[in-house]
């Protein structure tokens, strides 16, 4: 059983309705399937509105001129309703791989966290927007596939913390998803999304680390104080590094 699209917020489903409507009309028989998924599609989002994560599976890539169509429909969709776009567009051909895969027009782009994302579409964390869905086109992921994301999703953390990209996003995302790898590695589960992640680390988690996972709650809603701002900042990097040292811990890595 997938998300039904009446079931996330108005902005959301407008625009994703739109682009359920419009990419048939540029894609035509080359659109396999769209799908609408993360974040949004969970009970306890933000407040405040983030990307869309939207998935389109098509049999070929285009041309240049239907990428133009294709970027002026998003630009348009997302002016119109106030939203910004986390789209991938991945040939048919890939998505039935376990290799990750490259997008079919963003040169040099690949797909991460594709096994995590067909954990989700498997679990039914989706929208179906047109054609196929998930379990007919992308395999489960195995084991490993979920600990090389997991493992990547770390080295994604730390080499913000290298950087110093230590503001309240860079590190209210580090809190999240630093909570989501490790409650990944402790019960299997990926399926879970970033406040239900920080929800569960409450509980599990010692004390040093509460007060900056509340401040990211607040953030994650727009909500944050300067006090959070900081809290979050001197937070981050020791968060990090604690998830690292659970890592070969947990897995036996």
């Amino acid at each position: 059983m997938s998300i039904s699209l009446d079931d996330v917020p108005e902005a959301a489903r407008t625009a994703w309705v739109r682009l359920r409507d419009e990419l048939p009309l540029i894609l035509r028989d080359d659109l396999v399937a769209l799908w609408a998924h993360g974040g949004t599609t969970f009970p306890d989002r933000p407040r405040r509105s983030g990307d869309l994560d939207t998935y389109a599976i098509v049999d070929r890539a285009p041309d240049e001129r239907t990428v133009r169509r294709i970027d002026e429909a998003h630009a348009e969709i997302a002016r119109d309703n106030g939203v910004e776009w986390d789209a991938w567009y991945v040939l048919a051909g890939d998505a039935r791989r376990r290799e990750r895969p490259h997008h079919a027009f963003r040169e040099g782009r690949r797909d991460e966290s594709w096994g995590i994302e067909r954990a989700h579409w498997h679990a039914g964390q989706y929208v179906s927007l047109h054609g196929r869905a998930p379990d007919e086109i992308v395999l489960a992921p195995t084991p490993a596939e979920i600990d090389l994301d997991l493992r990547g999703e770390l080295d994604h953390l730390e080499r913000h913390v290298a950087a110093g990209d230590d503001d309240s996003f860079e590190a209210t995302y580090a809190m999240f998803n630093g909570s989501r790898i490790l409650h990944a590695l402790e019960t299997g589960n990926v399926v879970i999304s970033k406040r239900s992640a920080g929800a569960w680390a409450l509980e599990h988690l010692p004390e040093r680390w509460h007060a900056a996972i509340h401040a990211a709650g607040r953030a994650y809603d727009g909500e944050a104080t300067p006090d959070d701002a900081e809290v979050l900042r001197i937070t981050m990097a020791p968060f990090v590094a604690m998830v690292r040292t659970q890592m070969p811990t947990i897995r036996g890595g």
